[in-house]
Formats: C-alpha cells, sequence, structure tokens
C-alpha cells in the first residue's frame, strides 16, 4: 500500500459521521418525485447547510420533460380470468381509455444480445413473433428491451421483477432531454412490470396454449422546473482546474440509500474540504442534480450542455456518489477510465485498510454520466452487497444491490451509519488526492491496452476478410508506446516542477479528451448516445453484423462505407491523442533537463 501521509490522514480525521447521518435523517423524510415540492425542500436544504458552513454555490433551474408513472392493471382475460398486480414507468405509453388487449408471448433474450447492438435485440423480438403482440420478458424494465419491443411491432411489453418486488424504472432510451431526432425514441408502447411469482404465472398459461391479456398504463409526462445545486471550492494553484462530483436529489419515494445517502456524503465531503480549501491544489466542484430517476439524467445533462466549454476546458475527471453507506454492503469496489484502476485500488486500500477490493474498468451509461462525450472521464468508490446475502435482490442497479432498490421499501433502516463514514472516507480520499496530484492519474498505455482489446474483440466476431480492423493496431501501439515513455518522463517531476507540471497536464487532459470520447461514445462531444448499454469502441462494431451480410448487397455495401469513415475517424483521434502525448512528454523531459542542469 502506498499509505496516507500525514496530510490525508488529518483530512479524513475531519469527516463526522454524525454531521453526514443527520443530513440523512432529514432527507430521508422527504418524498424527492423530481419536479415536486419535496425536492425543491430538498435542494433548500442542502443550500442552507452550505450558507451554514460559508461554502459558496450555484443555483440554476431549468424547464424538463419528467414523467410520473400514475396507474396500471394487467388482467389475463383468457383461457381464464386473472387480476395481476402491476405498475407502470416512467416515459411508458399510454393505452386507449379501456386499455389494450392483445395476445401474449414471451420473448427470451440471450446474454450477450446487445454486442450485436439494438438490431440484434430486434431480431430476437421478430424471430420470437412479437408483432401485433403483448411480450413479456424477465428482467427489470430497461430502455433496450422497450424500444426493440416497440421497433418489431409489438403492442405492449410486461416485464417480470427477479424479486416479488415492483421497481420503479425509467423506460425511454433517451438520454436527458430530447432533440427533434432522438424524440422519436420515447416509447409509444404501454409498459407493465409484475411481480415474479405472477410473471411465472404467466409464462405457465403460455405453455398451455394462446393467453390473451388486457392492461392499461397511464402516466404523467410533461414540462416541470426542476433545480440543481453545485457548490464551488476553489484550488490554491490552479483554481480554474476542477474534479466534479455529483450525485442525484431526486428519488423514488423516500430513497433512503438512492441516493439520500449520497447527498449527505457529498454535503459532508464539501464541508471537509471547505475547512481544508487552502491544501487544494485544483478546484471542486459538488453537484445535487435533479431530474435523475423521472428525467433520465435530464440535469446532469443540461449542466454538460449549458457549460460544455468550461467543463471541456477545465474538468479533469468526474465522479459520481450514488448510494453510499448501505447496508450490508461489505464488498468494495471501484472503477474508473483512461488508466486510473490502479489509482482508484489504491486509494480504497488506503483510506479503508484493507487488501480485498474490485476494481475494473468501465463506461456506465447510467447514473448520469452525462460527460463522457465531451471526453472527461470519471472514477467511482463504493461498496456492494455481496452475491448470495438475503440482502441482495435479482437485477438491481443501485442501493449497493439492496433488494428495496427503487421501491418504497428504501427508508432509513436500509442505510448504515458505520458503511456511510468508511464509504466517506474512500470518497474523500479519491477527491482529496485527485486535485493535489503533480500529475493527473491517467496511465494511456492501459488505455492502448483496452482499445487493442476492443479491436480483437471485433475482428474475432466479423467473420474473416469481410472487414479488416488490423491496421489500427500499428497505431494503437504506438500509442501504447508513447504512453510507456511518457510515464517513465513523468515519473521525474516532483512538487517543485510545477509549471512543467501544468503543462504536462494539459496535454494530458487533451489526450484524454480524444480517447474517452471515441472509445466509450459514439455520438462524440456534441450530443448524447442513447441510456442504454453501449460497447467500447462503439463506432467500429458494426463489423460484427458486416459478417452475416450478403457481400453483395447494399445493406452490406453501405455498411462498409461507414465503417471505412468511422475507422478513419478513430485513426485520426489515435494519432490527434499520440501527438498530445509527445508534447506532454517533451515538456515533462525538458523540465527533467534543466533539474540535472542539462
Amino acid at each position: 500500500m502506498e499509505m496516507l501521509n500525514a496530510l490525508e490522514e488529518e483530512v479524513l480525521r475531519e469527516i463526522s459521521a454524525e454531521e453526514a447521518w443527520g443530513h440523512v435523517e432529514y432527507l430521508s423524510t422527504l418524498d424527492k418525485t423530481s419536479g415536486t415540492e419535496g425536492e425543491r425542500k430538498a435542494h433548500e436544504y442542502v443550500r442552507e447547510r452550505l450558507r451554514e458552513y460559508g461554502i459558496p454555490f450555484k443555483t440554476y433551474e431549468f424547464d424538463s420533460l419528467i414523467s410520473h408513472p400514475k396507474k396500471a392493471s394487467l388482467r389475463v382475460v383468457s383461457p381464464s380470468t386473472i387480476e395481476l398486480e402491476c405498475i407502470t414507468h416512467s416515459f411508458s405509453g399510454q393505452t386507449p381509455e379501456g386499455g389494450l388487449e392483445a395476445g401474449l408471448i414471451h420473448v427470451e433474450v440471450p446474454p450477450g444480445t446487445l454486442h450485436r447492438g439494438l438490431e440484434g435485440l430486434v431480431e430476437e423480438y421478430e424471430r420470437a413473433g412479437a408483432k401485433g403482440k403483448a411480450v413479456v420478458v424477465w428482467g427489470v424494465a430497461s430502455p433496450a428491451t422497450v424500444l426493440a419491443a416497440q421497433l418489431s411491432g409489438a403492442l405492449a411489453q410486461i416485464n417480470i421483477s427477479g424479486e416479488d418486488i415492483l421497481h420503479e424504472m425509467i423506460v425511454t432510451s433517451v438520454w436527458g432531454t430530447p432533440t427533434p431526432e432522438s424524440s422519436l425514441r420515447i416509447p409509444r408502447i404501454p409498459v407493465v412490470s409484475v411481480k415474479r411469482m405472477d410473471g411465472e404465472l404467466l409464462l405457465q398459461l403460455l405453455k398451455g396454449g394462446d393467453v390473451r391479456v388486457k392492461l392499461e398504463a397511464r402516466v404523467d409526462t410533461r414540462w416541470r422546473r426542476i433545480p440543481i445545486t453545485v457548490a464551488e471550492i476553489s484550488g490554491v494553484e490552479e483554481p480554474e482546474r476542477f474534479m466534479l462530483v455529483h450525485g442525484h436529489m431526486d428519488s423514488w419515494y423516500l430513497g433512503a440509500t438512492d441516493n439520500c445517502t449520497g447527498n449527505a456524503a457529498c454535503l459532508e465531503l464539501a464541508r471537509v474540504l471547505w475547512k481544508h480549501r487552502n491544501r487544494l491544489k485544483r478546484s471542486v466542484r459538488i453537484a445535487w442534480w435533479s431530474g435523475h430517476s423521472t428525467g433520465r439524467y435530464s440535469a446532469s445533462t443540461w449542466y454538460a450542455d449549458n457549460n460544455f466549454e468550461d467543463l471541456d476546458e477545465n474538468c479533469f475527471l468526474t465522479m459520481n456518489v450514488d448510494s453510499p453507506g448501505v447496508k450490508g454492503a461489505s464488498k468494495l469496489t471501484g472503477g474508473g477510465l483512461m488508466g486510473t484502476l490502479r489509482f482508484v485500488e489504491m486509494i480504497i486500500k488506503d483510506s479503508v485498510g484493507v487488501d480485498d477490493v474490485e476494481v475494473r474498468s468501465y463506461a456506465m451509461r447510467a447514473g448520469d454520466q452525462s460527460f463522457y462525450g465531451i471526453g472527461i472521464p470519471s472514477i467511482a468508490v463504493g461498496a456492494a452487497i455481496p452475491e448470495g446475502s438475503p440482502l441482495r435482490g435479482a437485477w438491481i442497479g443501485g442501493s449497493g444491490g439492496g433488494w428495496w432498490w427503487h421501491s418504497a421499501y428504501d427508508t432509513i433502516d436500509k442505510a448504515d451509519r458505520g458503511n456511510l463514514h468508511r464509504d466517506l472516507r474512500m470518497i474523500t480520499l479519491a477527491v482529496f488526492r485527485s486535485v493535489n496530484l503533480p500529475i493527473l492519474p491517467f496511465d494511456f498505455s492501459m488505455v492502448a491496452e483496452e482499445y487493442e482489446r476492443a479491436i480483437a474483440e471485433i475482428q474475432t466476431r466479423a467473420a474473416s476478410g469481410t472487414f479488416n480492423l488490423l491496421p489500427l493496431l500499428d497505431r494503437v501501439r504506438e500509442l501504447g508506446a508513447r504512453a510507456e515513455r511518457l510515464k517513465e518522463a513523468t515519473g521525474q517531476l516532483c512538487e517543485a516542477d510545477g509549471e512543467a507540471a501544468r503543462e504536462v497536464n494539459r496535454y494530458l487532459m487533451r489526450a484524454s479528451r480524444l480517447l474517452t470520447s471515441t472509445l466509450y461514445t459514439y455520438k462524440g462531444r456534441y450530443d448524447q448516445d442513447p441510456a442504454y448499454g453501449i460497447p467500447v469502441l462503439p463506432a467500429l462494431r458494426e463489423a460484427e453484423r458486416l459478417s452475416i451480410l450478403d457481400p453483395e448487397s447494399s445493406e452490406a455495401r453501405f455498411l462498409k462505407t461507414m465503417l471505412v469513415r468511422n475507422m478513419n475517424m478513430v485513426r485520426d483521434k489515435l494519432k490527434e491523442a499520440i501527438e498530445a502525448l509527445d508534447e506532454a512528454y517533451r515538456k515533462a523531459s525538458r523540465a527533467g533537463k534543466e533539474k540535472m542542469g542539462l
């Protein structure tokens, strides 16, 4: 372990579990559904605490398209009459007055289907005969399956929960406020969810022959005014450079672990950092978003859109704080992009004093990660409930994996004061260390390895000879070699090399912009990808589909043209990143020679 230095020890000792828990106790009394008075009260509470601590902050409001589920019903009308409990979801399509009646079919979605893109998922629905039917599928309601059902001509979708509890969800694939283009993906078909036992009953009925169902879904989707709060703690050496730490304020019901504990952690983080603000090299912004759960990350997307230039020029890293302090969450986890895995692993080990940590490179297409397109990488630290625990649910995306996620059961008894203190230590050290490192914690040799793995995977999945991605490997390996050379040069820089380090970091940020955007997004810098899983290096993933098409068909020729252009784009971005690393190397080498008097 690197272990904590004296200053880090002092900062972490400042964390008050009592202060943080007091925030949880208040916030978990409010229903913070986005666009409601409860959400507004929660933001005002945060602002009052910031005023009390003396921390400067900015407030924003904007109009967001917010969707509140209202009522739903589901009845089997043939071969017998059975009433089933169900709920509908944010942005579900609505049934006509009196409901919708349709024949029922079951669609099985094989693991890894989305590797073939949305087209692969649609093919599964079409193969099952979804057109003109109500479809029943396993799993919490997801934007990808709902869109696939709609594109295949299904009339409705029924989702089966993994347990006998119903989880609130949002089923649009549109990330943030829609554009004219993305608004076409807002669901038009009604979507409901049933408990596991009722879903199993439907599947059993289907084994006996034709089944008809009648369902109703009503939602209240309209423009609502929602707030944002952003605390600003300036660093003393590079105040213009900042790390953005954020979490969502709105929740389903009381949302004690999703995300009152996260809101409280952000408040306590702000208090601690403000007290030690004269020890921060760079700045920290801490944001409390709205529109997360019923607006599909609308506030963070609005902030990205309306602060684009500032974020692009000055934000070097982001971290989302969601669901810390969960009861039973003992599995320590973390992740990061742009080669930050070793950095994140040491943060967790040093702050908590353990060796058993699981870290992985990941690009979440969830959790207000609205900044990848700009090219800003992220890191994450946290804890999850281990597999096999009675507290762990099936297909759960938040609350540390707790079965109560996105339900009325997410109350304060599901939070844990001791675990919140532990998680706050990880969060605080992650931010404090990130803003104080002389050289930003990016390891581009690891990024080159990730590019190489992605290219090899795509080439393997594509039939031999249909499209050749291997020429890209030369450029990727060049990126890796330049990154290794740069690591040696920057390893010799120290605190005394302030100006040189700032110049090096400027080029590291440039490289991270190019590589994050290309590796983890398809739409790129000025738009948002759909809100479902995006594979690494998405611009080239269509090569897998090319292999199953008739090479003489127009469809194959059109696709190949697109792939050639996309490969040109990726190669060009890699070239620009290499040039940025070369500039960083020259700055670091010059500083090293000057220190030696050469």
